[in-house]
């Protein structure tokens, strides 16, 4: 039990940063959706089945427009292509949490990603598995109550969306001045500025990411040769 304990505080203390983003954008979410005409309902399901904060603001849209199945497929791949790169890191160590693996890897999003990446060492399958599942709680909780609000705001809330975008940004700067080395931040804008005037912001994403992980893969490869 007092294991059980440390772990949910050592969990709690971990995940306050994303608390604060997820219970802010979760309700950006959930008013956007509103606003769309999808009641809680819809935002407790798609928060809890979908469960990809940048593809849930994109779907609003293609939700409401009656867009076909193979649209929101491709739509989702596009989007979420970047959860491949997160996972190949944490292959191995997923796999080893067992009956836990499918839930690790479902609930990998980008600010649980940069919690695990900002472990200062091995942590427990407990501590892990309650940091994902509470950032999970945080954003279903957000999604939930932004519904509930907007329907009683009497004023428009067009652009709240930008919340998402916006988070995007102070962890790009916050990470960017975390590390003496640059180089990889240069490395992934000079890809995604190349992409999207080369492929448009429809389709640059996935592109843009893979270059820039085959660049850092290259770039690690020299590095370890050098070092040898």
């Amino acid at each position: 039990m007092a294991d059980t304990m440390k772990e949910r505080l050592r969990a709690v203390k971990l995940t306050i940063p994303v608390m604060c983003g997820y219970l802010f954008l979760g309700t950006a979410f959930g008013a956007t959706l509103a606003q769309a005409g999808f009641g809680p309902a819809w935002a407790l399901m798609m928060s809890g089945l979908v469960y990809a904060g940048s593809l849930q603001f994109v779907m609003v849209p293609l939700m409401a427009g009656g867009a076909g199945l193979a649209t929101v497929a491709l739509t989702a791949l596009m989007v979420n292509a970047r959860h491949i790169f997160y996972g190949v890191s944490w292959i191995e160590r997923f796999r080893r949490m067992g009956r836990l693996r499918p839930y690790m890897i479902f609930s990998l999003t980008d600010e649980t990603y940069s919690v695990f990446c900002g472990l200062p060492g091995e942590e427990s399958d407990g501590v892990m598995l309650r940091v994902a599942l509470y950032d999970q709680l945080y954003w279903v909780a957000g999604s939930v109550a932004g519904a509930l609000l907007a329907q009683q705001l009497p004023f428009d809330l067009t652009g709240i969306d930008y919340a998402m975008t916006a988070l995007f940004i102070v962890i790009c700067v916050e990470r960017a001045m975390s590390r003496a080395d640059r180089l990889p931040l240069c490395i992934g804008g000079v890809c995604a500025v190349l992409g999207l005037l080369l492929l448009g912001p429809d389709r640059f994403l996935a592109p843009s990411l893979a270059l820039t992980a085959a660049l850092l893969l290259a770039l690690n490869a020299v590095g370890g040769k050098g070092a040898a």
